[in-house]
């Protein structure tokens, strides 16, 4: 049987609020999370829970992949009849459900690439749609013959210098997440962001089926790091002096990672802090490392079907034959001495996390040398106790960017008034 400390890490929260299965509340409170920038409707959303049968896997696709549809075709209606910014609105929304649905499929399946493809385009015809409104522009970042697809979101519709945050992304997120987990925020206070998909991230493999972690080792992933950080600091734009580093989650760890080997970083904000992956593999995922990879993949077909699916969908996409190979990788490229992170570094954490990721976010602002790090503790009092304060996102940005400015010395209302 699968450790009850396994699934937990699968599950990532406290307490449910609709469903009694754990991987599929937690699913549901991430695309609740969405809803503050749009990227979900109150009432649809609880109108396909009450829908989904959550014991199996085809309902819950098949509901999702339904409302994606029909939300498109709306969207597709409102964009031929000269109403941009509803057709917008509608797309962002059919690119969650289509996103959501991708969330229950596995890599073998025809549905993985289709999914994917459909949230990507519904996505791409939101932001163009509401380019008036969210200034960017669809780029690549170029290493060794890979080009690897990003979007550049824009404070304002100029070249004026701003603050820019890289975003990395998490174990299960695409760049496409990444706006609602933090690149719509940061353009609201006036920061650029980038978010992209690079090696080691999800969906890279769509785009490159080549760049897999197993092929970017450790001195590789530093190498293509800096060159997304030289890609930024080339763009006129880009306040060379503010240039900030985040990621949610895995993406804490890779965070982590380019502050640790690249130190041209105004700040760095891991949510949380993980400078070790291979041991949070370890000591919250023991039973996939006992035995062969046989065994570790009979392992997972005990989790429950999202789950399945999230650790199948990392093994595919680090380029793997399981989690045992993917431990040792994480182990060589992954695993950071927070003395190396110089920059002020806001380690951000939650209460709903595994034991040992509380471990490393305190360990992680003990550390890092910085005078000035700051440490964030989201809690169930405050509502933020879910994995990275995702039931929270208006809290956690508040504090992310009140640090972030006072740090950078930066402020939206004060930039426009030297206009």
């Amino acid at each position: 049987m699968v450790d009850d400390q396994d699934t937990k890490v699968a599950a990532r929260l406290k307490n449910k609020i609709f469903f009694e299965r754990d991987d599929i509340d937690f699913t549901f409170q991430w695309l609740l999370s969405f809803m503050h920038c749009g990227g979900v409707s109150q009432g649809e959303l609880f109108k396909l829970a009450r829908q989904i049968d959550p014991n199996s896997i085809t309902s819950y696709k098949n509901e999702f992949e339904k409302e994606a549809i029909k939300v498109e075709a709306t969207a597709e209606d409102s964009l031929k009849r000269g109403h941009s910014f509803s057709a917008g609105e509608a797309f962002i929304r059919a690119h969650s459900y289509y996103r959501a649905a991708f969330y229950g499929t596995f890599p073998h399946e025809p549905d993985f690439a289709r999914f994917h493809q459909k949230s990507v385009e519904c996505f791409r015809k939101a932001l163009d749609a509401k380019s008036g409104q969210i200034p960017h522009e669809w780029v690549e970042v170029e290493y060794k013959g890979y080009k690897f697809p990003g979007c550049f979101l824009k404070a304002e519709h100029s070249d004026v210098p701003k603050p820019t945050i890289l975003f990395h992304n998490g174990g299960e997120t695409h760049k496409e997440d990444t706006y609602f987990l933090g690149g719509q925020a940061a353009i609201d206070r006036g920061y650029n962001a980038l978010i992209i998909d690079l090696p080691w991230d999800v969906c890279v493999r769509f785009y490159e089926p080549e760049a897999t972690a197993k092929n970017f080792p450790k001195e590789e992933l530093h190498n293509v790091y800096r060159a997304t950080t030289d890609f930024l600091l080339a763009r006129p734009d880009v306040d060379a002096a503010r240039l900030v580093v985040s990621g949610m989650s895995y993406g804490g760890a890779k965070t982590m990672v380019h502050a640790s080997c690249d130190d041209r970083f105004a700040a760095a904000v891991p949510n949380s802090p993980v400078y070790s992956m291979a041991t949070i593999i370890e000591r919250g995922m023991p039973s996939f490392l006992r035995g062969s990879a046989d065994e570790a993949a009979k392992q997972t077909e005990k989790m429950p079907y999202t789950g399945q699916a999230l650790f199948a969908g990392s093994v595919w996409s680090h380029g793997f034959d399981s989690i045992v190979e993917w431990h040792d990788a994480a182990k060589e490229a992954l695993d950071v001495d927070p003395r190396d992170v110089k920059c002020p570094l806001l380690s951000m954490y939650s209460e709903a996390e595994h034991p040992e990721m509380k471990r490393q976010a305190v360990e992680t602002y003990e550390k890092a040398p910085n005078k000035k790090n700051a440490i964030f503790f989201g809690t169930e009092e405050d509502g933020a106790d879910l994995h990275c304060q995702i039931n929270n996102l208006p809290l956690s940005y508040q504090v992310m960017f009140d640090w972030l400015d006072e740090v950078l010395d930066y402020n939206i209302q004060t930039s426009v008034k030297q206009k």
